[in-house]
């Protein structure tokens, strides 16, 4: 697997020196950077977007080290101009509403992305501050794929997203966790996929086929448990990605992740590129 040659500690001193263009170029591609658990920030030239990135539980999964979470909420390189946040489900290795609150008022140009089940526990957290709802597209509890268009660096369709509910992995007992499945076009170009925490059960994906079919995402980010229960190969053919990285491993990786040939994000600071694709 490719490793990035950066620590995580020097994350934020590795990114500064890159060039922002307003689209990914040859020099400067569409990149996926790990963060820790399932937090990453994708960047595509000055168009930048950070997935599950403020959480403060462990359950046993890494924590997004102190000095990256303080660059996150500072704004610092390369944490500076990011334009949207996606939240994929409430857990608290996922989210924490008070520090996207405190974020939110931090950085009054980002949008947040995510279930209405983030909304309603935001509005109940320290910070919360009404004028946040302009900036929140709370996407509702239902079935059927849900599409936004976002602007971002001067750009009215900057951002796509087209978003599905999955459920959660656990079965009936997480039924009322509204796990999303966030899809996200950069620029027209580079193309994510984001599942939180989603089930193995192919039944949903079946029902979702053409949602799944109507887009092709470069790189897709399933939880490893996905690629634990189908193999690599079936995964991408399931979710329609040209690649796969798995994450969402604990502290302590399962035994078989070390034998299998498919990708993961293990450690801090990793990175994946992302060939652009024309989707006009």
């Amino acid at each position: 697997m490719m490793k990035r040659l950066c620590s995580a500690l020097l994350l934020a001193t590795c990114f500064s020196a890159a060039p922002a263009l307003a689209h990914p170029s040859e020099d400067d591609p569409a990149t996926a950077h790990f963060l820790a658990n399932e937090a990453i920030l994708v960047t595509a030239g000055e168009t930048r977007i950070l997935f599950d990135p403020l959480f403060s539980v462990s359950y046993g999964y890494p924590l997004v080290s102190p000095e990256v979470r303080a660059a996150i909420m500072a704004g610092t390189p390369p944490f500076d101009g990011v334009d949207a946040v996606f939240v994929s489900h409430v857990h608290g290795d996922h989210f924490d509403a008070a520090a996207v609150n405190a974020y939110l008022a931090a950085h009054p140009d980002v949008i947040l992305v995510g279930p209405w089940q983030a909304r309603i526990d935001m509005q109940a957290a320290e910070g919360w501050d009404a004028a946040f709802e302009a900036r929140i597209h709370a996407l509702p509890f239902i079935a059927s794929p849900q599409e936004l268009v976002l602007a971002a660096d001067g750009v009215a369709d900057a951002i796509r997203v087209e978003t599905v509910h999955i459920p959660h992995a656990g079965g009936a007992g997480r039924a009322g966790i509204q796990n999303m499945a966030h899809r996200v076009t950069l620029n027209g170009e580079a193309t994510v996929m984001h599942m939180g925490d989603a089930t193995t059960e192919t039944a949903i994906y079946e029902t979702h086929h053409d949602h799944f079919q109507a887009r092709t995402s470069q790189h897709a980010f399933p939880p490893y448990w996905l690629i634990g229960e189908w193999g690599g190969d079936a995964t991408r053919a399931r979710l329609n990605a040209e690649a796969v990285t798995g994450i969402h491993l604990g502290n302590n990786h399962p035994a078989w992740i070390a034998q299998s040939e498919d990708d993961f994000f293990t450690e801090a600071g990793e990175t994946r590129p992302i060939p652009a694709h024309s989707h006009d």
